[in-house]
């Protein structure tokens, strides 16, 4: 039967693609969720229960309470990070320095992000969403899908970081935020 079309099968071969991507984002692994921190104005979906962590950096020449929303499945670790700098002339500051650090902590060059929309939030031309592709501390590769901005003078970090990210569910994940007014 080689060479022979069966009615229907090309229409199947062709929407192959498209169901490889809706089922890595439907993953058993993956059980997303409309996710707001308490005091936060920050909603996305996240693909698991994110746990509520606090870290005190140094960054931009400031030290800075950092509140996170972490979780880790189907291999990846999705988070997001939020600060506010309370100074609105540090926002771009704090935002350029985070952009920095992701790249240096997979050793890549800076690249350019591709812009933003984030709908509800604070226009800063820092503002964008980044694919990252380096190394680990250990030498194992990563990859990292980033997206930076601000409300007001609160920088929000959202970062979905892994050996190997499924663009379908990094989409769903970033593509998710917004602020609440």
């Amino acid at each position: 039967m080689d060479g022979v079309v069966v009615p229907g099968r090309r229409r199947a071969r062709a929407l192959l693609p498209a169901l490889a991507l809706f089922a890595a984002a439907c993953a058993p692994e993956l059980n997303w969720r409309e996710w707001r921190a308490e005091g936060s104005r920050v909603v996305q979906m996240f693909p698991c229960k994110p746990v509520q962590q606090q870290r005190r950096l140094q960054l931009a020449g400031r030290e800075l309470q950092f509140v996170l929303q972490v979780c880790d499945a189907g291999g990846v670790a999705w988070a997001q990070a939020r600060v506010d700098v309370q100074d609105p002339a540090a926002v771009e500051l704090v935002m350029q320095a985070l952009a920095a650090a992701a790249h240096a902590n997979l050793g890549t060059p800076p690249a350019a992000a591709a812009a933003p929309a984030v709908a509800g939030a604070t226009p800063q031309q820092a503002s964008g969403r980044f694919v990252l592709a380096g190394k680990g501390p250990d030498g194992r590769p990563l990859e990292q899908a980033m997206l930076l901005f601000a409300t007001g003078t609160v920088v929000v970090q959202v970062t979905a970081l892994g050996t190997r990210l499924p663009a379908a569910a990094v989409d769903t994940f970033l593509g998710s935020v917004h602020v609440r007014t």
